[in-house]
């Protein structure tokens, strides 16, 4: 995993996703995606944003959404907040548990 930012992430510190999470920092990254932190912008709540690229020969995160959507309300099981897609990537947003 990676944390820095590069010239191959999907998007950049201070992107907004569909007007309504802005985009803090990358926090990770791997074969199956990219982690950011975001912040909702209405109330500022700090989330967690996975984008998976629309190019990605094997889409996964829409496996993902599901599993994420059938667990919600177990305990250990972030809270699901939203998910979408535009013709550059897919994306699930989740509570993000600061340490």
């Amino acid at each position: 995993m990676t944390s820095a930012t590069s010239d191959s992430d999907l998007v950049l510190p201070g992107h907004v996703i569909k007007e309504k999470w802005r985009i803090i920092k990358k926090i990770g990254g791997g074969g199956f995606g990219e982690i950011y932190e975001a912040q909702e912008v209405s109330s500022q709540e700090k989330v967690a944003l996975k984008l998976e690229s629309a190019r990605q020969p094997k889409q996964v995160l829409k496996m993902e959404v599901a599993v994420l959507r059938k667990l919600q309300g177990k305990e250990h099981v972030c809270k699901f907040l939203g998910c979408g897609r535009n013709d550059r990537y897919s994306y699930v947003v989740m509570s993000l548990q600061i340490y």
